[in-house]
């Protein structure tokens, strides 16, 4: 900011003075009880200019250090900008450093997203990499049909855990609230994996509620799919699964039981993390990738429902899904 920019927008101070002097001496010497020499008058309004001059002089020398400070802050945008010295300049301060903060917190937000997303990509081409390699050698040996199906099962699956992590950024352009059948949603989820529940010949009690919860079809199946996925692949052989559903304060809430190996008390807290497998999935060699809770957490979050785990070491796991009862929707 120059010196001639600063008079420049002050241009209309100085046209007040100016015409308020102005009027001020034609006054003075228009009156007739006033005797004022013209030389006087004159001096006085130069002597008025003067003081004008010298007056946005001063205030700009005094404001140029922070005009110089703000011409080099968008160098560095990591800082917060100080050294205001009036309640103008601390306005214009605290405006910036919000907007510098929020601008700083995106960019934070854009380089977890891309670091994410680039080691989720790095994650998932290494799973797909199992399956599809079982296929490739069914195409030179007999393997078991049942086999070749797991195998296909778990290519779906990775595919749509790819396809939800994608589009978990732009999840407000992707979902619909409005009153879901529970229990569909349920059941449909049970269909999907049936081929496990009869492969390991898992039992199943089934008793959720005929009400309507507000949420996205969608998605609420990623997360019950994920669910029960996580509770067929670490429930042995002959065990059961336990679907229900309890009412606290009108808010529904969905149990998933099972009587597996359960979570150790160390990992129950982490197991939302995001890339965490825990001690079950590194001993169960279960293709476990850590992603799949992380993205039921992040979706739930998303959904407004909440999720909470209960488990001990060999007497299963409980996940419970809250919908709460929003009386404004209906």
């Amino acid at each position: 900011m120059t010196f001639f920019k600063y008079l420049r927008d002050h241009i209309y101070s100085i046209l007040i003075v100016l015409v308020g002097m102005t009027f001020v001496e034609l006054v003075l010497f228009l009156d007739p009880r006033v005797n004022f020499h013209m030389g006087t008058l004159i001096y006085t309004w130069v002597l008025a200019m003067v003081f004008l001059v010298a007056n946005l002089s001063i205030s700009y020398l005094h404001k140029r250090t922070w005009y110089k400070q703000l011409e080099s802050y968008q160098e560095d945008l990591s800082k917060e900008l100080f050294g205001a010295r009036n309640n103008e300049q601390r306005f214009i301060q605290n405006k910036i450093n919000n907007i510098s903060l929020e601008y700083r917190n995106e960019l934070t937000e854009l380089y977890q997203n891309q670091k994410d997303q680039r080691e989720y990509t790095e994650s998932w081409v290494h799973d797909i990499k199992v399956p599809l390699a079982a296929l490739k050698l069914s195409q030179d040996d007999e393997l078991d049909k049942k086999l070749i199906a797991e195998e296909l099962d778990q290519i779906d699956y990775l595919v749509d855990q790819a396809l939800y992590f994608a589009r978990l950024n732009n999840f407000s352009n992707d979902y619909l609230i409005q009153e879901q059948d529970l229990n569909d949603i349920v059941k449909s989820c049970i269909r999907t994996n049936k081929r496990l529940f009869i492969s390991k010949r898992i039992g199943i009690n089934l008793d959720v509620t005929d009400k309507k919860v507000l949420t996205d079809e969608k998605w609420l199946s990623f997360i019950i799919n994920q669910i029960v996925s996580n509770s067929l692949k670490y429930t042995d052989q002959g065990g059961k699964i336990n679907i229900f559903t309890t009412t606290t304060n009108n808010n529904i809430e969905l149990h998933i039981k099972d009587n597996g190996i359960g979570i150790t008390e160390q990992d129950i807290s982490r197991i939302f993390n995001k890339g965490f497998t825990g001690s079950n999935g590194r001993r169960s060699g279960s293709k476990s990738t850590g992603m799949g809770l992380y993205l039921v957490k992040k979706m739930a979050d998303k959904l407004g429902h909440t999720i909470q785990v209960k488990s001990h070491p060999n007497s299963g796991t409980e996940t419970i899904i809250t919908f709460l009862d929003l009386p404004y929707y209906k």
